[in-house]
């Protein structure tokens, strides 16, 4: 059958932001390039009604919707101008063939699960769906410059929404109608956008030299960790290129969970200092290079709510769905090991500086030494940050040194702030449910980095790990995984066993 064009407004395209910039150029660093550094993926695991024999055609309708809120799902990629050096790489989107974008992008898999399709997929020009009947579980994917891991979490949502809607109509009229209504959202506009939309009391000239003062002085937080520590890779790896990635993950359940949160807040720590500490810690008791005493890496951070104070809320125009909103801050813990390479700092002490580092006021996030009581924001530097960020993780590890193998951490919070437990127009007895019963977030690495996530979700807590193959034994990382769940919950005066 043959539709029209989903209704989306016209044509658009904008030149790459630095961050979305990123993205692309370290990935386009990495070999083989039949892959693609941190495609981002979410999974859910749905319990439909028993009235739903086949949930496909409800999948597909859900899929279509999201394409007709959110064109960036479709947009593409148009690399520079082959004669102008002038020219940046750009994204692109428009109108779409409804048949085609279904065809293309909407797939039903024969995997056992989530992580087994996770561990196989290559990279595609658009965002995509894929349905695993054998497991029940629906999964999102898409390459990082089009979205964070918070915007993926709520496009899930809409996902899901869309999916309860589809239930209720029994006819594709009906739902054509329906689609008729939604907003549509372009991609939204990157960070160096939204931070020139500030009004500032400092000159131009007085606050770019701020603005590039402060990038400076951010990068310098992060290399006084440098060489960091790191997880050793397996054995005869070191000129291995990268294949395909995995993950794994372990679970809190709901009682050691809230005794980890109450034994967090007896300490003053947040959740994801204490689990970012106990990695932090269980690395350094791994053999490392002798210049590797210190621990440094970047934290990302969501800069939602600082760009809802600084810019204004969401619109029409920017769901801050799609989108970069997000940022990476410095985060460096000296002295980890001592002299002779033994661990030196407790827990305790790991822990508060990190809980230092997560606790900084975004919103007056930097200032000069001057005495001026001057500020700026997070965001106002995005653009002098990133730029010099992007340089210093695309050049060559210097001579001397080992090869970057710190272990990273994104927090994802409570789920529950963005996914419901069951998705359904009125209740069980007006209309049909459908159950989510678990969800996760992962990315592809293709670097010697273990990648952690961490998240809580119907009060239990998930630690996770995505790595490469090629350096990581699946076995080593859910040691790994184990090791870091007893510091964390040692840690925190945690009795589990």
């Amino acid at each position: 059958m043959s539709h029209p064009p989903l209704p989306v407004p016209t044509a658009y395209s904008r030149p790459l932001g630095g961050l979305e910039s990123f993205f692309t150029v370290l990935s386009e660093s990495l070999l083989p390039p039949s892959r693609e550094h941190w495609i981002i993926s979410t999974a859910f695991k749905l319990r439909f009604p028993e009235s739903i024999g086949d949930p496909v055609p409800y999948l597909a309708r859900a899929w279509q919707a999201l394409l007709t809120q959110h064109q960036a799902l479709g947009a593409t990629l148009v690399p520079p101008s082959a004669t102008d050096l002038e020219t940046r790489t750009r994204i692109k989107g428009g109108s779409y063939d409804r048949d085609s974008w279904i065809n293309e992008s909407f797939t039903t898999c024969n995997d056992k699960d989530a992580t087994a399709l996770f561990s196989r997929l290559c990279p595609t020009a658009t965002a995509t769906c894929h349905w695993l009947p054998a497991s029940c579980e629906v999964v999102l994917r898409s390459s990082h410059w089009r979205m964070d891991g918070i915007g993926m979490i709520k496009l899930g949502h809409i996902f899901l929404y869309n999916l309860s809607v589809a239930l209720e109509f029994p006819t594709d009229t009906a739902y054509d109608a329906h689609l008729s209504q939604l907003p549509c959202f372009p991609i939204g506009p990157n960070l160096e956008a939204l931070a020139q939309t500030q009004t500032k009391i400092l000159s131009t000239t007085v606050k770019d030299d701020i603005l590039e003062a402060g990038a400076d002085a951010l990068v310098g937080e992060f290399l006084c960790g440098v060489p960091s520590i790191g997880l050793p890779t397996k054995t005869g790896s070191g000129e291995a290129l990268p294949s395909n990635s995995s993950r794994a993950s372990i679970r809190l359940n709901a009682d050691i969970t809230a005794k980890l949160v109450d034994g967090c807040r007896a300490r003053n720590l947040k959740v994801t200092s204490a689990a970012h500490a106990a990695i932090v810690r269980v690395t350094a008791l791994f053999p490392q290079h002798p210049l590797s005493k210190s621990y440094a890496a970047f934290l990302p951070v969501d800069l939602r709510r600082t760009i809802d104070k600084l810019v204004g809320p969401e619109d029409n125009h920017n769901s801050r769905v799609t989108g970069l909103y997000f940022t990476g801050i410095p985060a460096c813990v000296e002295g980890v090991l001592d002299s002779n390479g033994a661990p030196r700092k407790g827990f305790d002490t790991v822990a508060r500086e990190l809980n230092t580092v997560y606790a900084r006021d975004l919103v007056r996030f930097w200032g000069p030494l001057d005495n001026s009581g001057r500020t700026v924001s997070l965001l106002d530097l995005a653009e002098p940050y990133v730029r010099r960020t992007t340089a210093l993780l695309s050049a060559p590890v210097p001579e001397g040194f080992p090869p970057a193998q710190t272990p990273d951490l994104s927090s994802l919070g409570k789920l529950g702030a963005y996914i419901q437990e069951s998705y359904g127009i009125g209740n069980e007895k007006d209309g049909p449910m459908v159950e989510v019963v678990d969800c996760w977030l992962g990315t592809e690495m293709l670097t010697r980095n273990v990648q952690f996530h961490v998240w809580s979700w119907k009060g239990e807590l998930s630690l996770a790990a995505c790595f490469n193959k090629s350096f990581y034994e699946e076995s080593f990382v859910v040691d790994v995984l184990e090791k870091v769940k007893r510091e964390l919950l040692s840690g925190c005066g945690v009795e589990a066993f």
